[in-house]
């Protein structure tokens, strides 16, 4: 089987590679170096990457209930305009696998969710849900708000189900934002246990060498949010309803951006909720300007806790979700380049 470098190991040359360095210095072959220990690349796929391809990587799971992909493209690009892009997060995200989204307000209220709707299955789904017994992912409280204040055998009841989950939507931003992942209910939906949202985040992120991974300061604002605060990180919530195996994902993310003196940049999505299939979800963006040019490389790296990664049918489920998440991976880091160089 083939191994991956840890990349708590990478630290060292990371920290070299985007070390300030004295302007025209042109280290050049710093930037290659450190994609061939990032990824794990290749001469040949380092070849790829230098003629604008994608590379991409699933990595191994230490338990067995994570699915982590790593991937990178090269882009023509500065670290203004890829500022700049990933603000505005609605257009930085457009796709095929998006099908609505919008970014909150800074005190985030239900017009800020006015846009989405949900599709038929969720909705038949949400008239049967009961504590213990959901097919999507909510805690207590709002499942019984959608027992009690959608009349399902209305004609109004789609529209109904749709302003709940809305408002819904709007509470655990404005919960999160003001008081942090620990003040979200946990989720109620399985029959005997109840996911512990905060718990399984902090596992994620501790557990992972994303802490020593450049930024330190974005592992602290992500893990302390928002009692750890760093004038230097900008941060925002955006939800979005997205294509993913057989249902579409509702989701709240808290996004992040820190940009250093020497040009790299790192972008950090953080899961605050999701209406199904995942435990806990963690991604993280590098852009890395190639010195002497005006190119850079956009890693992606996400690591995800998947729900029903156990039992006997957890090693289908597994596959299945690798696949994706790969396949899916380098089609976005394609369309990331598009609007990058737009």
């Amino acid at each position: 089987m083939r191994r991956f470098w840890p990349l708590s190991a990478l630290v060292a040359l990371g920290f070299s590679l985007c070390a300030p360095r004295p302007a025209g210095s042109g280290d050049t072959a710093a930037v290659p170096t450190f994609m061939r220990a990032y990824i794990r690349a290749s001469d040949a796929e380092l070849k790829r990457l230098d003629r604008g391809e994608a590379v991409t990587r699933t990595l191994e799971s230490r338990d067995g209930r994570e699915v982590s992909t790593i991937g990178a493209i090269r882009v023509r690009c500065t670290s203004d305009t890829y500022i700049t892009r990933v603000r505005d997060i609605e257009r930085f995200k457009a796709g095929e696998y998006v099908l609505q989204i919008g970014r909150f307000s800074p005190a985030p209220v239900v017009a800020d969710v006015e846009a989405l709707t949900l599709d038929d299955e969720d909705r038949a789904a949400l008239r049967a849900c009961r504590i213990g017994s959901c097919a999507l992912r909510l805690p207590a409280a709002a499942i019984d708000r959608f027992r009690t204040e959608v009349a399902w055998n209305s004609a109004g009841a789609a529209g109904a189900a749709d302003a709940v989950m809305r408002a819904f939507l709007a509470d655990e931003a404005r919960t999160y934002w003001t008081q942090g992942i620990s003040a979200l209910a946990d989720y109620r939906d399985r029959p005997s246990t109840a996911l512990m949202r905060a718990a399984a985040f902090h596992g994620l992120l501790r557990q992972s060498p994303f802490q020593a991974e450049f930024q330190p300061r974005l592992a602290a604002y992500l893990d302390g949010f928002p009692t750890v605060d760093d004038a230097g990180i900008e941060g925002f919530l955006y939800w979005s309803r997205e294509k993913f195996g057989l249902k579409p994902v509702v989701n709240v993310t808290h996004s992040a951006i820190l940009r250093r003196e020497d040009g790299v940049v790192a972008f950090a999505s953080k899961q605050v909720y999701t209406s199904h299939y995942f435990d806990a979800s963690l991604g993280m963006s590098l852009f890395i300007p190639v010195p002497g040019t005006t190119d850079g490389y956009v890693t992606y790296l996400n690591r995800t806790r998947v729900e029903g990664l156990h039992g006997p049918l957890a090693g289908v489920i597994r596959s299945i979700a690798s696949r994706r998440g790969r396949e899916g991976l380098g089609k976005n880091l394609l369309e990331v380049k598009k609007k990058l160089e737009m």
